[in-house]
């Protein structure tokens, strides 16, 4: 077996941040990951180190798939992060939490915000992608 053919089985992680009080600008979230692979969303996890006051304020992670804008595509997160939630505490989503987990050659996958984000600052997201047809070490 040669060495690309194992490499290519591990996970990748895929990290995304919106600093400081950046991340109580809707406009600042957007698509950061085109998949260049088949990949299948195992985990999500979201932390935030001050959290929203103004109302209710969640984030999604989404799949945007062929020519789906920003807000258009699937939701993966079967219940959003609430960025209202404690600051500096790390949530994490995987298995029944999450949905429209597959990833085509060409999908994105971005960050929905909804609500009001007032006083929500240094949101940070990682996301672990499996590779799909690639097998597995066994």
């Amino acid at each position: 077996m040669r060495f690309e053919e194992i490499e290519n089985k591990d996970m990748t992680v895929v990290s995304v941040s919106v600093p400081g009080t950046d991340a109580a600008t809707a406009t600042n979230y957007g698509k950061f990951f085109i998949a260049r692979r088949p990949y299948e969303v195992m985990e999500v996890a979201e932390v935030h180190g001050a959290a929203g006051t103004g109302g209710a304020a969640t984030l999604d992670l989404e799949r945007l798939q062929g020519t789906e804008a920003l807000g258009s595509g699937d939701g993966i997160c079967v219940a959003e992060f609430d960025l209202e939630g404690t600051a500096d505490t790390v949530v994490t989503k995987k298995g029944v939490d999450l949905q429209n987990r597959t990833l085509e050659i060409g999908d994105r996958l971005a960050l929905k915000d909804t609500g009001t984000l007032t006083s929500v600052a240094d949101v940070c997201v990682t996301v672990l992608l499996k590779p799909l047809g690639k097998g597995d070490y066994r």
